[in-house]
């Protein structure tokens, strides 16, 4: 019998690089209202870390679906109350474990990143938009290579799953990920007939619920249940490097995929600052994008990856809910077609 996911893979592809075009509405985003949002660097902080005694009073409460990641850690005037600058700087240590937030720091990192957040919708599309103070060093890179990384933005996106409002991008960042502590050996991972059918030998972004850990899938129709119940996460991206920008389009579900299709995303770096604009279809007959209309409430995650970095060293944001016509903690912006 074929597995669910291989019949899901028999109609996607797996990475794109298309070059943006300017085909984003024209918005005159000085108009509409931001929110101030703030990012850190997590280290090897983990879905099982936040679940684990090593996270004391947090892990019980978040086994038990209590309490939030901002309810402890972000105050109401959006300041942060987490050791990033130690973490980043590999000082800090779990409390029970003893094993380090960071066993590779990077010298110089800074903890915290802050970035405006903005959204704006129509008849037709939902409208997001991320900007960033950055020196722009995938942009500027004049000459990329194979070995340098470029600088990027992704969104998280999902409306209904309720770990996700609460834990955004955590719940599929996993202790066996490519780079992570307990991450397997490149020939487990090939061997292993789910990823030597799709010539891979590196483990990628899973939903906890999804899956039990890299070689361990819940049942077909678990998953066909967790889907229809909207559970897959829609993924977008841009990456900047060599002065031009690309845009990826993808989700998170048993795995990370990147679809082979157009995605609607634009972004620049001028002045100093990184901007970039999603665009997502309301009403889209497309069962791998988020499914969102007027009155909708939707949660988004963001990450930033800089200075030449990959995988799990970037910046993370909570999870922020978007309001369509009603109230989240960002209010989308109705505006005219």
């Amino acid at each position: 019998m074929v597995g669910f996911t291989s019949v899901l893979m028999l109609v996607l592809a797996f990475t794109l690089a298309l070059p943006l075009q300017g085909y984003a509405k024209d918005i005159n985003w000085s108009k509409i209202d931001s929110a101030r949002v703030v990012l850190f660097y997590p280290g090897v902080t983990s879905w099982e870390f936040l679940t684990s005694d090593d996270h004391r009073l947090g892990g019980r409460e978040i086994k038990q679906g209590k309490k939030d990641c901002r309810h402890c850690h972000l105050s109401k005037e959006g300041e942060l109350d987490l050791k990033a600058d130690e973490i980043a700087a590999g000082s800090v240590k779990m409390k029970r474990s003893h094993n380090p937030f960071e066993p590779e720091p990077l010298a110089g990192k800074k903890g915290v990143a802050q970035a405006k957040f903005q959204a704006a919708y129509d008849d037709e599309f939902l409208y997001l938009r991320v900007e960033w103070d950055s020196k722009g060093g995938g942009w500027n890179r004049k000459s990329p290579n194979n070995s340098s990384v470029p600088d990027r933005v992704s969104l998280q996106i999902n409306k209904t799953e309720s770990t996700f409002k609460k834990y955004g991008c955590f719940i599929t960042c996993h202790n066996d990920l490519n780079t992570m502590p307990l991450s397997p050996q490149k020939r487990d991972v090939s061997a292993h007939p789910y990823y030597k059918s799709l010539d891979r030998s590196d483990v990628r972004l899973y939903a906890n619920y999804a899956k039990a850990s890299w070689d361990e899938k819940r049942n077909d129709k678990d998953l066909e249940k967790k889907l229809k119940e909207g559970g897959r996460i829609d993924l977008r991206a841009v990456e900047f490097e060599g002065g031009s920008a690309k845009a990826l389009d993808g989700w998170i579900f048993d795995d990370r995929i990147w679809e082979n299709k157009s995605a609607d995303a634009t972004g620049q770096w001028a002045s100093g600052k990184y901007s970039a604009v999603f665009k997502a279809r309301l009403k889209s007959k497309d069962a791998f994008d988020i499914q969102v209309n007027e009155g909708d409430v939707i949660s988004v995650g963001i990450a930033i990856h800089e200075e030449n970095t990959a995988k799990r060293k970037h910046y993370v944001s909570f999870p922020y809910a978007i309001g369509l016509g009603t109230n989240g903690d960002i209010k989308a912006s109705r505006i005219s077609n």
